[in-house]
């Protein structure tokens, strides 16, 4: 049961910079939320199974805002996974193995099959994902005058599920199509986040 991993988030969603779903119950910009949640892990262990250098997307749909639940989901994992893999980041991603991932499955009242699919992403200081033909996140730092990273700290929603600071970005140009879920493109809203998690 035990687990921990630990690398990057990348995130963007249908709401306008910057998303109000982060700061706890809210009214999304268009009445309803989707969003992508991809997770790179750098390092991680699942009761022996290595799952560093691994892809996750977390693909959602919500008919209110983030904080009210009632979802629609589907768990991507990158094709390099073995069966294995695959396995554990399933459970951990659909909550069976507790912690962020359990926060993350009590706003889920559908979740769809999970898929395998090429995960690329472009690393650097405005790093794009790509999920096969269904989506792309393409985000945008947002800085200062000084080149300084515009920062969210301690948000509650975030906070939730282990993530203390996020850096905001822009995510205009992303877009999901996953046929049994709601299209949708970036309203604007992006964030970089580190995450350690450990069960």
């Amino acid at each position: 049961m035990a687990w921990h991993m630990t690398g990057q988030l990348i995130e963007a969603c249908s709401c306008k910079a910057a998303c109000p779903c982060v700061l706890g119950p809210a009214e999304p910009d268009q009445g309803w939320c989707s969003g992508a949640l991809t997770f790179v892990i750098q390092q991680g262990e699942a009761d022996g199974v290595d799952l560093r250098d691994r892809k996750v997307l977390w693909l959602i749909d919500l008919p209110k805002d983030f904080a009210s639940g009632n979802g629609t989901v589907r768990i991507y994992i990158d094709d390099g996974a073995d069966a294995r893999q695959r396995q554990e980041l399933e459970a951990i991603f659909t909550g069976k193995k507790g912690g962020p991932g359990a926060v993350l499955g009590s706003l889920v009242t559908k979740w769809l099959p999970t898929e395998t699919a090429t995960i690329a992403i472009d690393a650097g200081d405005n790093p794009s994902v790509t999920v096969g033909a269904v989506g792309h996140v393409k985000l945008q730092r947002i800085k200062d005058e000084g080149g300084r990273a515009t920062k969210l700290l301690n948000a509650p929603v975030l906070g939730a599920i282990q993530v203390d600071t996020a850096d905001l970005a822009r995510s205009d140009g992303s877009r999901f199509a996953d046929p049994q879920m709601r299209r949708w493109e970036g309203g604007g809203h992006g964030s970089l986040s580190p995450f350690s998690w450990r069960v």
